[in-house]
């Protein structure tokens, strides 16, 4: 039987090619995120590694919310004076202070600041090549002195940054100008990861970056003989309250586990659209293996007359599955690993930078992938193989013998009831306020939806198909009747097809719904709860800019109030939370926030305004002191009053002097205006335009552009979960060809016929296209119904958040049906000119 079975395949080995492609995509970009995942993991695990190879000890203040974080802004600022008690204690070979802070540099060409793509900007003191420093001097280079910097080699060579050229450097304070004094490289790298480091004089550093006197951390190198852990424990003993040493390889696993962390939900991010795809290539399998028992029911009864038993037939087809599966995840690794250079690129693209590194191709990458690839083909073959055994053996070599097919009202009604159930856990899911809960309930709803209407399906092909070709009879004669009955004709084979397109095209739909519904979300709350004119902001995610632009506009004729924002997380009733600050006088304003008790203009230093729905849920009244955990420990904050829910806002104010207390960076995330009644608003425009053009990377906008901002940005999200969708629809695509490829097969005698009575070339070129129009038509429209409910789902539950806001999208929808009937013409191509190019009499004669 296996001799029979490997030659059945040789003998339609282009069947074996269109089987196996469904499956080559699914893994490949399975296959490809893990590649690139193990890459960056590897990458930075060897950078920071190296980086901090020479560090025996770090001592550092203790950041009370989250210790482990890598961001040393965060924590308190240590006393210069401790540099030197520490030079002293026994076992210190050598001891450097580092100063950490944001610099961000300009680019002398272009007068903008630099764009890194995501990646920070950073500053800091130059400390020396000795250990426990691991940079070193480019050629030509040499180290700062005041009024000079020197910038990583890989942000030099990308910017063409020559030495002895004038930079002007952005950093808390007013921009500065500085020469170029040389590059660096950190461990033998040019670069940091793709950010960009700034390193000055120590003096310059503190003053720029933090105060004078003032370290973010010092970095201990171990004399010969002692080891890091005994170092530590010495150093310890001799430190104040409020600091802590750590060795140097406990640092270099911190912050490669930050970004593990962080490249893990990439990861998973990506993961969930192979996951689509692969869902989306088990609807192929089924669909093809059940065409090709369809066609070699005589070759299996006569397998079955001369001895083989069922589970022989069953098994031999299941073999033909695991091949298909091998063949396809074989082929799906080599494909993954240009994937991973592509993902790389088009995140590249989309402005995220990510770091370079050899690839790297982990064992477990191929476990995973030649597992998934058999067991979904196998998974997927296994009831087409079931219904194979089953076939007499007497009657299926008859010429007239089809296989029987039931009923659809047990479809019918199976598949309303896994509709049904999967609607109501989504919508239950949505409702679920823990996150990885929701998200659980979320997925499964989804993907019982999903079964749900493609096991419905074929109960609704018919009806919805006939609808849909209504129209080809009369723009196409009887070319038209026929491409639409071939439609028609076998409506579980329709519908499986169709519901391959339909799942990638539902989640387009619903993305398209969701960010519509989010855009009109932004558009409300902007106008609804910000009483500013004008606002300031960073280029770049998450980036801050000095707090000087602001204070320049305080006062200014035209402004009635100019503040900045600030923000970071702290941690209140045992939870890490966000916390908002600004001028006391001036948030009521900019923020429009409605007081429900207390007094709003009570917020000062040692108080705190909380939302609402906060109060509520944890029962805080007007004038209760409630203890706040900060990075510099715990502080007591009497609640001087509590405002009406809103989105800007948050849960938590504070005043900016109570705030800097806690968090040293000072830099501002955001900056409002608000003109005086009756003012010009060009006037002040230009007013806040002229104060924000030293800083090139602070961009002013009204209203509208900050909402047409906010648009842009939903717009770019959605670009890339389409593109990521995309490979589900181009494997979609691949089963209309490889239904229609397999379809004109099985009707070649038909098609034989039809020549012979007259119809030509082009009339069947066409009856093909009509009939893949239809097949695709229909995924279309139940993709377009599944994913408008799914995104009237999401859209219903981020509006309870004030997120957004329900709005359907039109246009877009009209667009994905039409693309989704184009989509049939495109898989039609080859399958019609095989059938154009079909010999008559051959395939009359054809059994």
């Amino acid at each position: 039987m296996l001799r029979v079975t490997f030659k059945s395949l040789l003998a339609r080995k282009v069947r074996l090619v269109l089987s196996a492609l469904a499956v080559v995509l699914g893994i490949s970009f399975i296959s490809g995120t893990l590649v690139l995942t193990d890459t960056l993991n590897n990458t930075f695990d060897n950078l920071f590694g190296d980086v901090y190879k020479n560090v025996s000890v770090e001592v550092r203040s203790v950041n009370a919310v989250d210790n482990t974080s890598t961001d040393d802004t965060k924590r308190q600022p240590l006393a210069e004076s401790l540099l030197t008690r520490l030079r002293g204690v026994d076992g210190v070979g050598n001891a450097v202070g580092n100063v950490s802070g944001v610099a961000q540099l300009v680019n002398p060409k272009t007068g903008k600041a630099l764009d890194l793509g995501g990646a920070p900007g950073l500053g800091g003191n130059w400390t020396g090549t000795a250990p426990p420093s691991a940079v070193a001097l480019t050629p030509g280079s040499h180290a700062p002195g005041p009024g000079e910097i020197v910038v990583d080699a890989g942000t030099a060579k990308d910017a063409k940054l020559r030495i002895g050229e004038s930079i002007t450097v952005l950093t808390k304070g007013p921009p500065k100008k500085f020469t170029l004094a040389g590059t660096f490289t950190l461990a033998g790298k040019s670069s940091l990861g793709g950010a960009s480091v700034t390193n000055f004089d120590t003096a310059t550093a503190q003053r720029l970056l933090m105060e004078p006197g003032q370290f973010s951390s010092i970095d201990l190198a171990a004399r010969p003989g002692v080891s890091d852990t005994a170092l530590r424990a010495r150093v310890a003993a001799a430190l104040p309250g409020g600091a802590q040493a750590v060795t140097g390889k406990q640092v270099a696993d911190e912050n490669a586990s930050a970004i593990e962390k962080a490249i893990s939900g990439l990861s998973t991010f990506l993961l969930v659209f192979a996951g689509i795809a692969t869902f989306v290539a088990a609807f192929i399998i089924i669909n093809t293996f059940t065409m090709l028992i369809a066609q070699r029911t005589r070759e299996l009864a006569l397998l079955r007359a001369v001895g083989a038993s069922r589970r022989q037939v069953r098994t031999s087809v299941l073999v033909e599955a695991i091949v298909v599966g091998f063949i396809g995840a074989t082929l799906g690794l080599g494909l993954g690993l240009g994937l991973a250079v592509l993902l790389k690129g088009l995140f590249s693209l989309l402005g995220a930078s990510l770091p370079s590194g050899s690839l790297v191709f982990k064992a477990r990458t191929a476990i995973v992938a030649y597992l998934v690839g058999i067991v979904v083909t196998t998974v997927a073959a296994y009831i087409p193989a079931r219904k194979a055994a089953t076939v007499p053996p007497v009657a299926a070599m008859r010429e007239t013998f089809v296989l029987p097919a039931r009923s659809l009202r047990l479809r019918a009604i199976l598949g309303s009831l896994l509709t049904v159930i999967g609607a109501l856990i989504l919508v239950g899911g949505l409702s679920v306020k823990n996150g990885s809960q929701s998200a659980t309930l979320v997925g499964l709803g989804a993907g019982l939806c999903f079964i749900g209407v493609a096991t419905l399906s074929p109960w609704l092909s018919r009806p919805i198909t006939r609808v849909i070709g209504a129209p080809l009879p009369r723009l196409f004669g009887a070319t038209g009747r026929i491409g639409r009955d071939n439609a028609m004709r076998n409506p579980r084979r329709s519908a499986a097809t169709a519901s391959a397109l339909m799942i990638g095209l539902a989640l387009v739909s619903a993305f398209g719904v969701l960010g519509q519904s989010i855009k009109a979300g932004v558009k409300s709350t902007v106008e609804k709860s910000v009483g500013a004119d004008f606002f300031l902001a960073a280029q770049g995610f998450g980036a801050g800019f000095s707090p000087t632009v602001i204070q320049s506009l305080q006062g200014k004729p035209g402004i009635d109030v100019a503040t900045g924002l600030r923000g970071d997380q702290a941690k209140i009733g045992g939870k890490t939370v966000g916390v908002l600050a600004g001028d006391p006088a001036a948030l009521p304003k900019v923020l429009i926030l409605k007081k429900v008790d207390g007094d709003l203009a009570a917020l000062a230093t040692g108080t705190i305004l909380v939302s609402q729905d906060t109060a509520t849920d944890r029962g805080y009244r007007v004038g209760q002191s409630i203890p706040v955990t900060f990075p510099n420990g715990v502080t007591s904050l009497r609640i001087a009053g509590v405002y009406a829910k809103s989105q800007l806002a948050g849960n938590y104010l504070l005043a900016t002097a109570e705030f800097t207390k806690h968090y040293p960076g000072g830099l501002d995330i955001f900056g409002l205006v608000r003109m005086t009644d009756g003012a010009d608003r060009v006037a002040v425009r230009t007013e806040v335009e002229a104060a924000a053009k030293p800083y090139p990377n602070v961009e002013v906008r009204d209203q509208s552009e900050l909402i047409r901002q906010q648009e842009k940005t939903v717009d770019q999200s959605l670009s890339l979960i389409y593109v990521l969708l995309a490979l589900a629809i181009i494997i979609a695509l691949f089963g209309i060809v490889n239904t229609l490829a397999l379809s004109v097969i099985e009707r070649t005698r038909e098609i034989g016929l039809l020549r012979a009575v007259g119809m030509g070339r082009r009339q069947l070129r066409t009856m093909v296209r009509l009939e893949a129009v239809v097949i695709a038509a229909f995924g279309a429209i139940l993709g377009v119904a599944v994913g408008s409910f799914f995104g009237w789902a999401l859209a219903t539950a981020l509006k309870k958040q004030d997120i957004a806001s329900f709005s359907y999208p039109v246009a877009l929808i009209v667009a994905i049906v039409v693309v989704g009937a184009l989509l049939g013409v495109l898989a039609a191509i080859f399958p019609a000119r095989r059938a154009a190019k079909m010999d008559i009499l051959r395939a009359i004669a054809t059994t």
